[in-house]
């Protein structure tokens, strides 16, 4: 018999790509245990790793370029566009190999969540393809045109590359994305804990009379000397998920061994938290609605999926706003406190998109 397989690409611009098509891939492998999954992306192996208990090939390769950071907040237009065309001058050659690999594999199908390259290598190959997103590249960039003009061309390039996708799964809190022939709406996908938060607090030897916050900001440190400022902030529980080497009263510093050995992840800190602060984003964002954790956050530079992030945030979480100003001062008790008094309010959200997303992929197969 013949194994079954598909292959997606994952966009390795930040966490909440890799963790969505985690769960989609979790919930194939769940009914369809004979399917042979082949991931290539940026993204960590690490993280799939820890994410996805099943069986898959892992291929580390850069589908896209993203968004460039400047630092933890704020995003740099040009060196996002200059980033790209670096990508495009290779494309040709990265393309071929690519072409080569999918025909040498035979799969049934390519997910893109959401690289142009996957879509163009698939149609080159012959092999169908579908796009799972909320966002396309194309949309993200094109506000930067208007100061830098002479890169209108990567445009023009990633439209391409999108009419050849079969069908695009489109999540909420969505952008426009009118280069994809076929669109289907789909749930929102979310990673969600499956404890309670007394038990995740049990677990990491938090105390449970104190409100718990949560640093959130995609990998980058902030510092030792900026948690000794939030930790006068009495009457708190600070949690630092990032690799900083200390331990101050008022905090606990959880790393992602420790976590693995616990059998606990990510989710499970969003759900004992009871504030995340934060930069928006597709996986954050999602991941406190699922396990219904109140949000403070911050604006994040020139980023267009931004407003529409923040009109989820206000539509389905308890939240409040914190300028970037006062974030980075420490100087946010104010905000805080004002956020762990407004009553638990979690408008009903469907969570079904991984099964949803699942469920379609197996169709082309099955």
């Amino acid at each position: 018999m013949i194994m079954k397989t598909v292959i997606f690409y994952i966009s390795g611009h930040g966490f909440g790509h890799a963790s969505r098509m985690a769960e989609v891939i979790n919930a194939l492998i769940r009914d369809h245990p004979d399917l042979k999954i082949f991931i290539k992306t940026s993204a960590p192996e690490w993280f799939f790793q820890e994410q996805i208990p099943g069986r898959f090939l892992f291929s580390r390769l850069e589908c896209d370029t993203g968004v460039i950071q400047s630092d933890s907040l704020n995003l740099d237009p040009r060196r996002s566009l200059e980033s790209y065309a670096g990508f495009l001058a290779g494309r040709e050659k990265r393309a071929t190999a690519e072409v080569r690999f999918l025909r040498g594999e035979g799969p049934g199908l390519i997910v893109g969540d959401i690289p142009p390259l996957a879509f163009a290598a698939a149609d080159d190959a012959g092999i169908p393809s579908l796009g799972v997103a909320n966002f396309s590249w194309d949309w993200i960039y094109e506000p930067y045109l208007d100061r830098y003009p002479e890169y209108r061309y990567l445009l023009t390039s990633i439209r391409s590359d999108y009419r050849k996708a079969g069908l695009l799964l489109r999540l909420p809190f969505a952008g426009e994305m009118t280069e994809f022939a076929e669109i289907r709406d789909v749930p929102l996908i979310a990673r969600r804990s499956r404890r309670s938060k007394h038990e995740i607090k049990e677990m990491l030897s938090l105390p449970d009379d104190r409100p718990l916050i949560i640093l959130s900001f995609g990998g980058f440190s902030l510092g030792e000397e900026y948690y000794r400022r939030l930790t006068g902030i009495k009457d708190l529980i600070w949690l630092a998920s990032e690799r900083v080497g200390f331990d101050l009263e008022g905090s606990r510093n959880i790393r992602r061994e420790e976590l693995h050995r616990l059998g606990l992840g990510y989710p499970d800190l969003v759900k004992a938290a009871d504030v995340v602060v934060t930069k928006p984003g597709y996986g954050i964002l999602s991941e406190c609605i699922a396990n219904r954790t109140r949000m403070l956050y911050t604006s994040r530079g020139e980023f267009r999926e931004y407003p529409i992030l923040v009109e989820g945030i206000k539509r389905y979480l308890p939240s409040a706003f914190i300028s970037q100003d006062k974030l980075r001062s420490g100087d946010i008790k104010e905000e805080l406190f004002q956020l762990l008094e407004m009553p638990e309010n979690y408008p009903p959200i469907s969570l079904d998109g991984a099964q949803t997303c699942a469920e379609i992929i197996a169709g082309y197969l099955y």
